[in-house]
């Protein structure tokens, strides 16, 4: 039996110069009234502000041929630290499986529950994108003039691991994740494994409203700052969760958060990140995307 769909997360990159100097919860919550709470309003009931702000560090892992990312899966390591980024000694490690089939991805395994594991089904929501560029041109977005979305669903297992710990070659990962010797087979185990750029992460969390049928959306504000944690953001995303019913959701609360996801893409347009369609590919080792 495959996996029941748990959540559906609405992910939209913004232009990371609207977020200057270092981020607190008071500057994450003028941004949601200047921009944000009255195109919720439009759509949903009850929009509150964000309430939590979290702090990470982030590191994304592949080889130096990209077999984990050509495989549609993506390797994340995230160290909780303080608000001054000192560590807690608390690790994880992320292994996803990110693809738009959604049968393929529900019967997928990496690894057994239990032991402090956790495995989560959900689906992935950004704008109707392409990335394209020119010969000696920046790479920009297209979009569509009607605005859309493009779904894909991601399966992703979470460990525990202590926060010394290093990943060094591609038999860690296969270790640690067994189902990826059904996903990437017959690599060289020896294969080593190299980091992208450390993100220090400012996540401004549980914002919220309703939609309808007692769904509810939880929003929240990421910065990514690829170079110092006192630094002006390089990325920034607005995300928004919409747990499902078993699997499910009704369909007025499905148009509803479909509607509002429209509306903010239209109405945020000139703060849209014109250049990239996803924070993870910006946050892999050089050569590799997402």
């Amino acid at each position: 039996m495959g996996h029941v769909l748990a959540a559906r997360e609405y992910k939209l990159l913004l232009k990371s110069s609207e977020f200057r100097a270092r981020p607190t919860l008071q500057t994450a919550n003028d941004f949601w009234t200047s921009r944000v709470q009255s195109v919720v309003a439009l759509i949903a009931n009850d929009p509150e502000p964000f309430d939590e702000a979290v702090h990470r560090v982030i590191r994304f892992w592949d080889t130096s041929d990209g077999i984990l990312s050509r495989n549609d899966l993506i390797l994340r390591t995230r160290e909780e630290v303080d608000e001054n980024f000192v560590s807690t000694g608390k690790s994880e490690m992320t292994l996803k499986l990110r693809m738009p089939d959604q049968f393929v991805v529900a019967s997928t395994f990496l690894a057994a529950n239990g032991n402090g594991n956790e495995t989560k089904f959900e689906e992935d929501i950004g704008p109707l994108e392409i990335a394209a560029s020119r010969a000696g041109e920046k790479t920009q977005v297209i979009v569509p003039v009607k605005r859309s979305t493009r779904n894909r669903f991601s399966l992703s297992t979470t460990m525990k691991i202590n926060s010394q710990q290093r990943l060094t070659r591609l038999a860690d990962v296969l270790q640690a994740f067994p189902g990826v010797k059904e996903i990437v087979p017959n690599q060289t185990l020896g294969a080593s494994l190299n980091s992208g750029p450390i993100n220090y992460e400012y996540a401004f969390k549980k914002g919220k409203a309703e939609f309808a049928n007692n769904i509810g959306a939880k929003f929240t504000l990421s910065l990514w700052c690829f170079h110092s944690p006192i630094g002006d953001p390089d990325l920034a995303e607005l995300s928004y969760t919409c747990k499902t019913r078993n699997g499910g959701m009704p369909g007025k609360a499905a148009r509803k958060a479909y509607d509002l996801f429209i509306e903010l893409q239209n109405r945020l347009g000139d703060i849209i990140d014109p250049e990239n369609t996803s924070k993870t590919a910006l946050a892999l080792p050089k050569g590799c995307g997402s």
